[in-house]
């Protein structure tokens, strides 16, 4: 093979790798990025359905403390400065409320590490009062309202880690995402509605892209001209 014929099938492999993948189960992805399975929900179980009947206390529970105070807070009392902030400033209400039924943590990595960026949100350990008691549960926190429950846009996202360290599913497990629905009355975000979601279920897509830090970008060799005007 010439060098010409080796860097064509080099590039029209490249071509092929950077295609997005569509309809992809978020069950493979978790298992091909972790080696963990999700486990389906299945309400004609008598275990499955205790834990979705409490998960529906809980929802109402969190909605009742947001109206409690006059809609969703920081954690240090503040209102939200964007509604794209409310669904994470709702996840230590949840925490709270769950710690009722079981015992929820920031998930940890599979070193031991917690870890709060990244999917999932919360560990939660049902009907157990210590991590490694009761039934293990990974828990995702989102939002939605009437105007973009139908959109296109993507809303879900979860990334694979370059090492171990930044894993944060640890076990065999079910995967269920809270979804909130919030309504602005005034300044403030309340919840009014909730759903809640099989993420075994789940497809999607997986999206590649090239990306560069700073660093990389305002290397010296790559800059033409630059000037501080200061």
């Amino acid at each position: 093979m010439d060098d010409r014929s080796y860097y064509e099938e080099i590039e029209q492999i490249l071509r092929q790798i950077l295609q997005p993948i569509e309809k992809i189960s978020f069950s493979t992805f978790v298992r091909v990025v972790s080696s963990y399975k999700i486990i389906p929900i299945d309400l004609s179980k008598k275990e499955d359905k205790e834990l979705i009947d409490d998960l529906i206390k809980v929802c109402k529970e969190v909605i009742e403390e947001i109206k409690n105070t006059n809609g969703v807070k920081t954690k240090d009392g503040k209102i939200p400065k964007r509604v794209n902030e409310v669904g994470n400033h709702i996840e230590h209400y949840v925490k709270d409320v769950l710690n009722k039924y079981g015992y929820a943590i920031t998930p940890k990595t599979k070193k031991g590490k917690q870890k709060s960026t990244g999917y999932p949100d919360i560990e939660f350990w049902y009907k157990g009062k210590k991590e490694g008691e009761g039934r293990v549960v990974y828990i995702e926190i989102k939002t939605f309202n009437e105007n973009n429950i139908n959109s296109s846009h993507r809303t879900f996202y979860a990334s694979p880690s370059k090492d171990e360290e930044g894993i944060k599913i640890r076990f065999d497990a079910s995967h269920l995402c809270l979804s909130f629905k919030i309504e602005k009355r005034n300044n403030n975000y309340y919840a009014i509605g909730f759903k809640i979601i099989d993420l075994s279920k789940l497809k999607g897509g997986i999206k590649r892209e090239f990306n560069a830090s700073n660093r990389e970008l305002y290397k010296k060799e790559l800059i033409i001209y630059e000037e501080d005007l200061n």
